[in-house]
């Protein structure tokens, strides 16, 4: 038998006073197919919240991330319009990235320093009453959450770690090799001291712990990078940095 044109129309409707009522055409009545047809609509409107849900959930994420990434640029210190730019695509695409999550238990800030200084990294401890009153208007420091989303408990609270990223040198009309200076100084504060490696493995797929482990501290920099998806920036920033010892050599 041929499905109808109307085959699917049917529809549960909720009244007002919380009832479910099903919604039919007058032909329905003597319909042989009333039961798939009325099937077939439960499953279209169970398929609709589910992409509901998922749409939801994405929005939710994005909304988060961007909290995260403008609480970051508040909280920073960036002198021009190019750094600024470029962190901001720095931050938009390392939260989207599978070990975007790892950053999310830390405080990361960025200044931009004067020229002809050094360009390091740096991370210091506060206690959570000095970051409770590290505000800009409403954005407000949040205390990180284990991935239980419990609170963190007494010793947590004790020293919350603050990384800092100085950035000194950034490279006129090369957009890439200062998204690759920004990504690098960041992998490395992050591959260089114990609690930042822990922060990245507990992100990490079981297969890639210990091939993570084994690494030396640029081998890891270079892997964070790559993970985050800066490779061809990292290409960049290195060819600057050549250039550079090149003249310094000349």
């Amino acid at each position: 038998m041929e499905e109808k044109e109307c085959f699917g129309s049917i529809k549960e409707v909720v009244l007002p006073s919380g009832l479910t009522m099903i919604q039919t055409k007058p032909e329905c009545r003597d319909c042989q197919e009333f039961r798939d047809c009325l099937r077939q609509s439960k499953q279209s409107v169970e398929e609709k919240f589910a992409r509901l849900s998922i749409e939801e959930d994405k929005e939710k994420d994005e909304l988060k991330k961007q909290e995260m990434i403008t609480q970051i640029i508040d909280l920073s210190q960036v002198l021009s319009n190019e750094v600024g730019s470029c962190l901001l695509e720095f931050l938009n695409r390392t939260y989207s990235s599978p070990l975007g999550a790892g950053l999310f238990k830390t405080l990361l800030l960025f200044y931009e320093l004067p020229q002809n200084t050094f360009s390091h990294t740096i991370t210091v401890t506060v206690s959570p009453s000095t970051l409770d009153l590290m505000q800009v208007g409403e954005v407000r420091v949040r205390h990180p959450v284990d991935q239980t989303g419990a609170s963190p408990g007494k010793g947590a609270r004790e020293g919350i770690p603050v990384r800092i990223v100085l950035i000194q040198r950034s490279f006129s009309n090369n957009r890439k090799a200062n998204i690759g200076l920004i990504a690098y100084e960041v992998a490395r504060l992050f591959s260089s001291d114990s609690q930042g490696i822990s922060q990245i493995l507990e992100v990490l797929a079981n297969s890639e712990i210990n091939q993570f482990k084994k690494m030396d501290a640029e081998g890891r920099t270079i892997w964070i990078m790559a993970k985050w998806g800066f490779l061809e920036e990292l290409k960049a920033f290195k060819k600057e940095i050549a250039l550079l010892k090149g003249r310094k050599k000349d």
